[in-house]
């Protein structure tokens, strides 16, 4: 934890000089990077069931001084609308683990999440970084064909190895 603590003030502290957008470039080596999925569940709520009615009919009768005599039809439909039962759905989000060097010599464990942006499993080699933020680095990534920037991924430092 004092480990991830120093690399986090470090990554703060290279910022300070810099007031503008511009924020100071490191050279960081990524030593391996991995792709796994994280999975969780998602419950829906079921739903009662509905019954609606409906009665039509009518009532005709006689009243007398010491009685009433009455006759009544009706029809009563009713239709019934089952629920559904409660269900659960599994999904799963890339995430990307990323083991880097960075140039203090300090080993570092980069985290993407591809849900929330843009991610992509780096192959080993050297890599420009920039601090974003007290935990996150700004990946620059070149591509490997035509070696023009295909973008800055951003990474959170989440511990050391």
């Amino acid at each position: 934890m004092q480990k991830l603590i120093s690399v986090v003030v470090m990554v703060g502290l290279s910022c300070l000089p810099v007031l503008g957008k511009d924020k100071p470039t490191i050279t960081i080596e990524v030593v391996d990077s991995n792709t796994w999925q994280r999975q969780f569940d998602i419950r829906h709520g079921g739903t009662a069931s509905q019954t609606n009615c409906n009665t039509n009919g009518n009532t005709n009768g006689t009243i007398t001084d010491s009685s009433v005599y009455a006759t009544t039809n009706a029809t009563t439909n009713c239709t019934t609308t089952p629920g559904s039962p409660a269900y659960t759905t599994q999904v799963s989000i890339a995430q990307d683990t990323t083991r880097a060097i960075m140039p203090d010599g300090t080993h570092v464990l980069l985290w993407c999440q591809r849900g929330f942006r843009k991610c992509s499993t780096l192959t080993p080699g050297t890599y420009q970084a920039e601090a974003d933020g007290d935990n996150a680095l700004k990946v620059h990534v070149y591509s490997l064909v035509t070696h023009k920037p295909q973008g800055k991924i951003k990474y959170h430092v989440t511990g050391t190895w």
